[in-house]
């Protein structure tokens, strides 16, 4: 093979290689050491005041959740919630959270870089209280700005008439780039 075919075939295959390799989301947690998310998933538990609707009731609960977010380079960025509970007053106690793992998932390919919040739509999602009674889906919104935050903005489709909405964070401060 000459010169020139080899330099041709060398960078096709570069090409190749290029437009399939993914650039990786990397993170630091309190200022530590830089983490790799296809290396080091995060799990963390996020709290925030949030607006749980249910059926006829409207309550201004504090809602807890503790998920997980990891990465596949060639596949899926991945939030996966595996509890997650209300509490304040007498209503937002009786509000029962169930159906976990809730996860969802984007192709890794899809993430921005610079990294901007992407939302995950959640399955699996299962909501009861004295007010109604609501289940299947709910989309979650992760924004990396200003140490990282899951944003609830919805309803909870198709099954019954309820909706969080509420922005959640962590004690940790994330910095996320990819």
């Amino acid at each position: 093979m000459n010169a020139i075919s080899k330099g041709l075939l060398g960078a096709a295959l570069l090409a190749a290689f290029g437009a399939s390799h993914a650039s990786p989301i990397y993170y630091t947690v309190n200022g530590g050491a830089t983490q790799q998310l296809d290396v080091t998933p995060i799990t963390d538990t996020f709290t925030g005041t949030s607006t749980v609707t249910s059926g006829f009731c409207n309550l201004s609960c504090t809602l807890s959740a503790t998920g997980t977010l990891s990465d596949n380079l060639s596949g899926n960025t991945t939030l996966s919630v595996s509890a997650a509970s209300t509490s304040g007053s007498f209503a937002c106690n009786t509000v029962n959270l169930s159906g976990f793992p809730w996860v969802g998932s984007v192709p890794h390919s899809s993430i921005p870089s610079p990294l901007a919040p992407v939302t995950f739509t959640l399955s699996g999602v299962n909501v009861s209280s004295i007010c109604g009674t609501c289940s299947n889906q709910i989309d979650v919104t992760f924004d990396p700005a200003s140490g990282g935050s899951f944003v609830f903005n919805g309803p909870i489709t198709p099954n019954g008439s309820c909706a969080v909405v509420g922005n959640l964070t962590s004690t940790n401060y994330y910095v996320a780039t990819h």
